[in-house]
């Protein structure tokens, strides 16, 4: 998930901003109500009964107002919790695929081993062999050396004249 503007931080941001404009209006009504005219007598029971309501409007207005909030905050709360479960998935996937890695490059460490391994005992045979070529070309003058050139070249072409002949 990318942690740019989504749609759904969007929309939470508009019912936010919806909630504290109705909020705003709720206040606004009861001030209008506070400030009716017929609740403005001199009685004093007139007085109380417009204290009454106006506590009472007051009451419901906080009650509306902490449902709101709190059904809002479980709502936050609720897509927190799926996106922490998303991450939590995530963080599951990239630990396997680390120690698929990890598995991989010892294997891939063992076989390097074997092969340095190996080549250390190939570089050793061929020097080996090139010490007895050497040997070989020290005894054999020039002269021997055409000699067997020209043995094996006779060779050579009496097996080739035999393979086509057949």
């Amino acid at each position: 998930k990318s942690f740019l503007i989504t749609k759904q931080w969007y929309q939470r941001r508009v019912r936010g901003k919806s909630f504290i404009q109705m909020s705003k209006d709720q206040c606004e009504a009861v001030r209008a109500s506070l400030n009716n005219p017929q609740y403005s007598s001199a009685s004093t029971s007139i007085s109380i009964d417009r204290y009454t309501a106006a506590q009472q409007a007051n009451n419901r207005s906080n009650e509306v107002f902490i449902e709101k909030s709190m059904s809002q905050q479980q709502q936050i709360m609720r897509e927190q919790d799926e996106q922490l479960n998303i991450v939590g998935q995530s963080i599951g996937r990239l630990k396997q695929i680390g120690t698929a890695i990890g598995d991989e490059v010892e294997d891939q460490n063992q076989l390097l081993d074997d092969f340095y391994s190996d080549m250390g005992q190939t570089e050793k045979r061929m020097q080996s062999v090139q010490k007895k070529v050497d040997k070989i070309l020290e005894k054999v003058d020039g002269k021997k050396q055409n000699l067997i050139i020209g043995i094996l070249l006779v060779i050579m072409i009496i097996v080739v004249i035999l393979f086509f002949s057949t």
